[in-house]
């Protein structure tokens, strides 16, 4: 599609996506990153049980793709529909944050931080107009994550019919920008905070805080990475996802289910550290 109908179409969504929202005097931007299935949706839900008085423009670029006039038929190919809707996540996307940078909304912007530059140049894109930022991301193993959108997609497929699978290359490329991402908001001072948060959003790890300089003058990546491991490390959570795994891999597509049998004997295997 034309990038002027997809404008036009977004005009048409404009107020609903933007109804009950208003501008405030000391807006907050939160930016929440991790890689698919990593739990960022508990980022969310954490954020708001601190905010509970607060209203937000919350933009996450996956439900965008629904817009798309064909989107259930690109839906049923898995394998091309991220692809297909890409233009459609991107531009509402970024109208979206340009929206509440324009009006000063409260917002929460979903993504990967795939690309250092994208988080980067949105956080400064805020700071510009006076906002306060706070970036926060989940530290998940990566084979937790790559077993976990396979289990996701089914589910899915369970609930209503057809799933959007995630990316391999796509959710590698995640794992290791997340850590370049959150390194470059920190040395860059592009946010006032950087919050880590465990797979799923179980638990908060570690609060970095700015005040002309950080209070901890290790990277993030460090604590990610550290983070990672001792997750991973654990054999309880190893096994419950294990066992997730096993119960729903006899309902999916014989293509997948041999990539889920070989992340399952990964998972098994001790030496595996992610």
């Amino acid at each position: 599609m034309k990038l002027n109908e997809i404008e036009a179409i977004y005009l048409l969504k404009r107020d609903k996506l933007l109804r009950g929202k208003f501008s405030q005097e000391s807006p907050i931007a939160f930016i929440l990153g991790g890689q698919p299935a990593s739990g960022k949706s508990g980022l969310a839900r954490a954020i708001l049980r601190q905010f509970p008085d607060k209203d937000f423009l919350f933009v996450n670029g996956d439900i965008y793709r629904e817009f798309h006039p064909k989107a259930k038929e690109l839906i049923k190919h898995p394998d091309s529909y991220s692809a297909e809707t890409q233009l459609f996540s991107n531009f509402f996307t970024e109208a979206l944050i340009q929206e509440a940078i324009t009006h000063r909304y409260n917002i929460i912007v979903e993504g990967t931080m795939r690309n250092a530059d994208i988080p980067l140049r949105t956080a400064l894109a805020f700071k510009e107009k006076g906002f306060r930022i706070e970036a926060f991301a989940i530290a998940a193993p990566a084979l937790f994550t790559e077993l976990g959108f396979y289990l996701r997609y089914q589910e899915e497929i369970d609930f209503q019919g057809y799933g959007r699978l995630a990316d391999k290359a796509s959710h590698d490329k995640a794992v290791a920008g997340l850590l370049l991402s959150l390194d470059r908001l920190y040395t860059e001072k592009a946010v006032d905070k950087i919050h880590l948060y465990s797979y799923q959003a179980e638990r908060h790890l570690i609060t970095y805080t700015l005040a002309q300089q950080w209070d901890i003058a290790r990277l993030p990546s460090e604590e990610v990475v550290k983070a990672r491991i001792q997750q991973y490390q654990d054999k309880a959570l190893r096994l419950q996802l294990i066992e997730k795994a096993n119960t729903m891999k006899l309902r999916m597509s014989p293509s997948i289910r041999v990539i889920v049998e070989e992340l399952i004997q990964k998972m098994a295997d001790d030496s595996h550290i992610h």
